[in-house]
């Protein structure tokens, strides 16, 4: 019987080709080696640069809410105090609140993803491309490994909207 050791100068001689991968496993007290490939779904997305870059877009997208936000509360806040206080309507009519805050929040939610949409359109897209070409990366599989991460959400909702066919026809 041979020490670990031993066994692991044999394997050696066995590894495959540069490139390929092999999984070393301890089965019934002997060492098995199988062929390891990458899941395919995280591809490019292992890379700390390509992931930092997503992040970074995803918290731009993100911080593209936080204006329509804060104006819609402050609105929605002086028009319930308008209506209130200077046009002197009653809390008969209170139903009046949350319909013009419904309204108020579809407004808002619209002005989001409008914003969201030209700042991925003139700023991230053009810099994904470039990223997506440089590494060889499908569009697809990029898509693919967004997805498997969910601090990555606003950005995977915007990149879904596009597809290099699509933009490629028009």
């Amino acid at each position: 019987m041979f020490s670990p050791f031993e066994e692991l100068e044999y394997l050696a001689e066995y590894l495959p080709e540069e490139g390929e991968m092999v999984l070393l496993t301890r089965e019934s007290g002997d060492l098995v080696c199988k062929p390891w490939k990458e899941n395919d779904l995280r591809e490019g997305i292992s890379e700390t640069h390509l992931y930092g870059f997503l992040v970074q877009a995803n918290d731009q997208l993100e911080d593209r809410q936080k204006a329509p936000l804060w104006f819609s509360s402050v609105f929605m806040v002086w028009l319930v105090i308008f209506l209130f206080g200077i046009v002197g309507i009653g809390w008969g009519q209170w139903f009046l609140v949350p319909g013009l805050l419904f309204l108020t929040a579809l407004g808002c939610r619209y002005w989001i993803q409008k914003r969201q949409q030209l700042f991925f359109q003139r700023a991230i897209l053009p810099l994904l491309q470039t990223e997506l070409r440089t590494r060889k990366i499908s569009f697809y599989s990029l898509i693919a490994g967004i997805r498997q991460h969910e601090e990555l959400r606003t950005l995977l909702d915007e990149i879904i909207h596009w597809s290099p066919q699509s933009r490629q026809l028009s």
